[in-house]
């Protein structure tokens, strides 16, 4: 099986990856007025996020069987319908449709990674493969920083509806550049794979594992950080710090331009010390600093202050992930895409718990948004652990 060419499938995986992510986090850049017109709390956001991610996990652990089946260009254009489809579900404008839209957005992102990991590995590129991985992951930052930049002057125009539906025409689109490489790059997949394979058998191949099982449990705790950071920065800031929405949406753009700036320097970081693990444990206490220093904004600081932190914080919290991938994709012992959503499973599930209980710490605990966000140092020191136990493990084989 020939190697593919190394630009094109990384412009192709890294659009995906961006276009998905703008769908999934358009509504938490205009959280308060969307909050407001259905006369909910903004928190309420923080549980729409979670369900686009709980789809994410039930799709991500079929992902695999996906690839196989129906190739990972194919599977890819699946995930942008599925994203498209959810964006115009939740622009109907009811609490029932947003959360149904949210699950349909989910079921195609949990489809995105396994799908990308697959084309990345036959890449050329073994010497640099994290920084690779992590060019591809920074289309998570890119599509929030679209997100936060696009949705919120959108919303002001035409409404928040509106914006959505702008989202799904702009994702769905992109499927039809992607039909041009279906022949090539879906070469290898094969046609009698189970269309939907059993999903146990993934988690096994992942669970039995001593490295991907620590590494998919730190994954959990620096997922919960980064998707509280991003579903809830604007909302901090709006609600208790007196931002205004537009200057909100900048702040959280600014964030994610630092995230995608991070995923870039912790890949070449990660090839340079030729240790994932190392870069990650280096990533979480920079990260513990950021949910501290955070945690410590208040009124009277200027907006460029509020940047400089959020932007420090977005460095780390949301810079790990392709770091993360490439360690995954290395370690795994067969069927990368397999090992991939599995470990992906674990990783959303983070990312549903950790919104919905800052949410619920905030909403029914009582606790301010400064606090919750001081929290997160906890989980991200709890993270570092579990990828010290991570590098143990993997000395030890």
């Amino acid at each position: 099986m020939a190697a593919l060419p190394v630009l094109p499938v990384l412009v192709a995986t890294t659009a995906t990856q961006s276009l998905t992510t703008l769908g999934a986090l358009a509504l938490a850049a205009v959280a308060p007025r969307a909050a407001n017109d259905l006369g909910v709390s903004a928190a309420l956001i923080g549980y729409q996020v979670g369900a686009v991610y709980l789809g994410a996990m039930i799709s991500a652990l079929f992902g695999g069987g996906l690839v196989r089946r129906l190739g990972p260009t194919r599977t890819s254009q699946l995930a942008l319908w599925l994203v498209a489809g959810g964006c115009v579900l939740s622009a109907s404008g009811t609490v029932g449709t947003l959360a149904a839209g949210a699950i349909v957005m989910g079921w195609g992102y949990g489809i995105t990674n396994p799908a990308a990991s697959h084309l990345l590995a036959r890449l050329p590129t073994a010497g640099s493969m994290n920084l690779i991985f992590s060019i591809k992951q920074c289309g998570v930052p890119i599509g929030a920083v679209i997100a936060g930049l696009v949705m919120p002057p959108l919303t002001v125009a035409s409404g928040w509806r509106s914006a959505l539906l702008a989202c799904a025409v702009a994702i769905a689109a992109f499927s039809v550049y992607l039909q041009r490489h279906r022949r090539s790059w879906d070469e290898d997949r094969d046609a009698s794979t189970p269309l939907l394979a059993n999903p146990l058998g993934s988690l096994a191949l992942m669970w039995n594992n001593r490295v991907l099982r620590w590494l998919a449990l730190s994954s959990f705790l620096y997922s919960a950080v980064q998707l509280s950071l991003s579903g809830f920065l604007v909302t901090f800031l709006v609600a208790d710090i007196g931002v205004d929405l537009v200057h909100a949406g900048t702040v959280l753009a600014a964030a994610h331009t630092a995230g995608a700036a991070g995923r870039l320097a912790w890949g070449w970081l990660a090839d340079r010390l030729r240790s994932g693990t190392i870069t990650l444990i280096a990533n979480g206490c920079l990260g513990i600093v950021g949910a501290l220093a955070t945690a410590a904004i208040a009124p009277d600081w200027p907006i460029a202050g509020i940047v400089a932190v959020a932007a420090i914080f977005g460095f780390s919290a949301i810079g790990w992930n392709g770091v993360f991938m490439a360690v995954i994709a290395r370690q795994a012992p067969r069927d990368i895409g397999a090992a991939t959503g599995a470990s992906l499973f674990i990783t959303y599930a983070g990312i549903v718990v950790g919104p919905a209980a800052f949410g619920e710490l905030h909403d029914r605990g009582g606790l301010s948004y400064a606090a919750c966000f001081a929290l997160l140092a906890i989980l991200t020191a709890i993270g570092v652990a579990c990828l010290a136990l991570a590098r143990r493990a993997v000395t030890r084989m």
